[in-house]
């Protein structure tokens, strides 16, 4: 039996401790190895009552969006915290960014109305304005450091849009040490990144010795606004999966280790 396609390399995986064991089981099921040194940490936002007030409003609300599986789970927590009626859930348009996102929804016996081909904030955009947007309420529970695109675009196209913080990225500054130590010691392929977060993090806890330490280390992007952001920093993008899912980034890997 032949070996699996990823046998002998390893990866660092960049993502919270909370969301890595999908990508891990992915990288272990084609053979290679996966290291779990996060990043990025999720936190609760310093007040939830902006969230709060939005959600006890829901009956006004037309469109729901929601770009990551830490949004929906915050979402639901605060749904059920303020007690408010699930039900309203099927009178409301709602936006999942990509099917991970969607899958999350599911879980909650939710199914997603629009879950754009682009899974990033300008494919929400490009779905949203294929309708009238002028005043629509919108609801976009979303990341601290969440892009302002979004939001920006869908005011201009006449929208009312309330975007209250549902979570924080934060930087695990304690992980750098580890990272450090896999990477002097030359044992990463590469390192896999899922978010603009992770990489731009990664740059801050390595700092200027980032660039030296990476040496024949590959960086690979889930996709367009993760690789602009490496880009940004002054770094190659080794590899970026077509489609933006932790499926498709896997996939890309065992064709850039495959043979030629």
């Amino acid at each position: 039996m032949s070996a699996r396609p990823l046998a002998g390399r390893k990866f660092l995986v960049t993502r919270s401790r909370a969301q890595a064991a999908a990508l891990v089981a992915l990288i272990e099921e084609q053979g290679g190895t996966a290291i779990c040194v996060p990043t990025i940490a999720i936190a609760p936002p310093e007040d939830y009552a902006p969230l709060d007030r939005e959600i006890r409003d829901l009956d006004h609300v037309d469109i729901l969006i929601l770009t990551s599986a830490n949004g929906v789970e915050v979402f639901f927590e605060r749904l059920f915290e303020n007690e408010q009626y699930v039900g309203l859930l099927k009178q409301i348009q709602v936006v999942a960014v990509g099917p991970k996102t969607g899958k999350a929804l599911a879980e909650h016996a939710v199914t997603a109305d629009i879950v754009p081909a682009n899974h990033c904030a300008e494919g929400i955009v490009e779905e949203l304005r294929k309708q009238e947007l002028a005043g629509k309420k919108v609801l976009y529970p979303r990341a601290e450091l969440a892009r302002s695109h979004l939001v920006d675009e869908l005011r201009r196209a006449g929208a009312e849009v309330a975007d209250p913080v549902a979570y924080r990225t934060l930087m695990p500054e304690e992980n750098a040490g580890a990272i450090r130590r896999l990477l002097e010691r030359g044992e990463l392929d590469a390192i896999c990144l899922t978010s603009s977060s992770t990489f731009a993090n990664l740059a801050a806890m390595l700092g200027a010795d980032l660039r030296e330490l990476l040496g024949a280390t590959r960086l690979f992007s889930i996709g367009p606004v993760t690789s602009k952001t490496i880009a940004e920093h002054g770094y190659h993008v080794d590899l970026e999966p077509a489609s933006w899912t932790l499926e498709a980034l896997v996939e890309a890997m065992v064709n850039y280790y495959r043979p030629s």
